[in-house]
């Protein structure tokens, strides 16, 4: 019979926190230019994850408990643009906290039922440690979603009465028009 692995990934427990960056980017600015050079337009910057208006998530069902090595979640993370300009956003980091070595697998995908229980599913954008993560940065229009599917797997190499915990930190800007 196999170990099993007694491992709850909390990266739902705090997912976002990497959205409490983006608390800072709700913006809306007004268009007041006295220089003969460029044109300065107005705009609102609102992003959220998984519902609109969210800037820290919880991405429920993101958790594996009594699994083995190889072991394997995948569940779809909406980033909402509700704002009325462009955004860049990126996965700047994850922070794991526990001994269970974990693997991440970042795609992006056309919608969140195409972010699959199991599969390769859409372009993937990241794939390696999760401790070490980090994604370049990608443009969401004015009033679009773009679904993340990610995938957490429990490295081959995990012994038995392991845990750990992830925290996904995300960052955003305005994206000039220009």
């Amino acid at each position: 019979m196999k170990p099993q692995i007694k491992w709850a990934l909390a990266a739902a427990a705090v997912l976002l926190v990497g959205f409490i960056s983006l608390q800072q980017t709700g913006a809306l600015w007004r268009s007041e230019a006295t220089s003969n050079g460029g044109t300065i337009t107005a705009g609102t910057l609102d992003i959220s994850a998984g519902q609109d208006g969210v800037k820290q998530f919880t991405l429920d069902g993101l958790t594996l408990t009594d699994a083995n090595p190889g072991d394997t979640v995948q569940k779809p993370l909406p980033v909402i643009n509700s704002g009325n300009v462009t955004m860049q956003y990126k996965l700047n980091s994850v922070a794991v906290t526990g001994t269970t070595p974990l693997q991440l697998r970042v795609a992006v995908v056309g919608s969140e039922a195409a972010c699959t229980p199991t599969g390769d599913v859409g372009d993937e954008i990241y794939s390696g440690a999760m401790n070490t993560a980090a994604t370049a940065a990608r443009n969401v229009p004015a009033g679009t979603t773009e679904v993340l599917c990610l995938r957490t797997t429990i490295a081959t190499n995990a012994s038995t009465s392991q845990s750990a915990n992830a925290t996904f930190t995300f960052g955003a800007q305005s994206v000039s028009n220009s």
